[in-house]
């Protein structure tokens, strides 16, 4: 079995210790009063489940919630600020320096990292870590860098208890690994990867989902190496729809998916229905692919889990392997020699 494969069947277990791991770590809470605003540092892998956060918590939360894929942070920073700094490897460079911008700004600092320099600072600076298991890619952590950050949000009491919903949707997760795993023979993420082999992908979702179809873009780059697209609705209707006009040959390599869940606003289920109609015919192929689970935590996971899958599978029919990132590392050489 290819170790992708591995890293996706042990997710739901993956959650299930990150959320064990944030309990058993010795906050003071105390530290944690007054805080107005909540920035998560972080690239790639290591950001994703900042995008994921947002996604969640901004219609629930009373403080607002932002993510940072820069050196520097935004001007509002400043000790009434929790920042979460984000680095699978603790080498990211990015997260570095805007971890060093927050300290410099006496921000609220929680370091989630499985070590590197990130860690090094952190004790010498009296940071409180998050220390998770290492040796894994990035991308394929995700469990471990989400779940500490709403764990530790409830326990500082800047969110609601959120243990039923965590439970829940760990249960889906489990639901949804016997559904996708390489043993199951009804398998929609086989069957989805091999719809959208050869083609170039476009991933259309609601607002809500930004995170979602964030993650499908970025999981079919890295584990199949794919071209991979995402616009949002309802903004795409009042832009990029123009560009199917044509309908020419190049229109055809594309493959459309839309992400959908339960709690659509209505306006927004007619805008897909009426944007299918639409472009249906001038791209290869369509497909709806559906939220599952009760909480909007458990949907976006399930959605989150299926990419995943889908990207894996397409690299394995592809011949090509998920795990190296060659591009990746041939630019963080040349970026080291600088």
């Amino acid at each position: 079995m290819n170790e992708m494969l591995k890293y996706l069947e042990d997710f739901p277990v993956q959650c299930e210790q990150a959320v064990q791991i944030t309990k058993k770590y010795p906050i003071d809470v105390k530290r944690y009063d007054s805080i107005h605003q909540v920035v998560v540092c972080g690239m790639g892998g290591s950001a994703a489940g900042g995008d994921l956060l947002k996604s969640y918590l901004q219609r629930e939360a009373n403080i607002p919630i932002e993510v940072n894929r820069d050196y520097l942070l935004p001007q509002y920073v400043g000790e009434n600020t929790l920042v979460f700094a984000i680095s699978y490897s603790g080498n990211t460079e990015e997260t570095l320096s805007a971890y060093q911008d927050a300290l410099s700004r006496s921000a609220k600092i929680i370091a989630i990292t499985s070590g590197g320099k990130l860690k090094e600072l952190c004790q010498k600076d009296g940071i409180d870590i998050i220390e998770i298991i290492g040796g894994m890619p990035p991308r394929a952590t995700f469990g471990y860098l989400f779940f500490p950050m709403v764990t530790l949000l409830e326990r500082v009491g800047l969110i609601g208890s959120k243990e039923e919903e965590i439970r829940e949707t760990i249960q889906n997760l489990q639901l949804l690994c016997k559904q996708y795993n390489p043993r199951s023979k009804a398998n929609l993420a086989k069957e989805l990867s091999e719809r959208i082999k050869g083609h170039f992908l476009l991933i259309y979702a609601p607002e809500h989902l930004a995170a979602c179809a964030v993650r499908w873009k970025n999981q079919f780059n890295e584990n199949s190496k794919s071209i991979a697209f995402f616009s949002l609705l309802p903004e795409m209707n009042h832009n990029e729809i123009e560009v199917w006009a044509s309908g020419s040959e190049f229109t055809k390599k594309f493959y459309l998916i839309f992400l959908r869940d339960s709690a659509e606003n209505e306006r927004i289920k007619q805008r897909i229905i009426i944007t299918e109609s639409i472009l249906k015919d001038k791209v290869a192929g369509v497909q709806h692919v559906t939220s599952s689970g009760k909480s909007l935590l458990s949907r976006l996971h399930s959605l989150v889990y299926l990419s995943d899958w889908v990207s894996t599978y397409l690299a394995l029919i592809s011949s090509v392997d998920p795990i190296p990132t060659p591009m990746i590392n041939l630019l963080k050489k040349r970026l080291s020699q600088i």
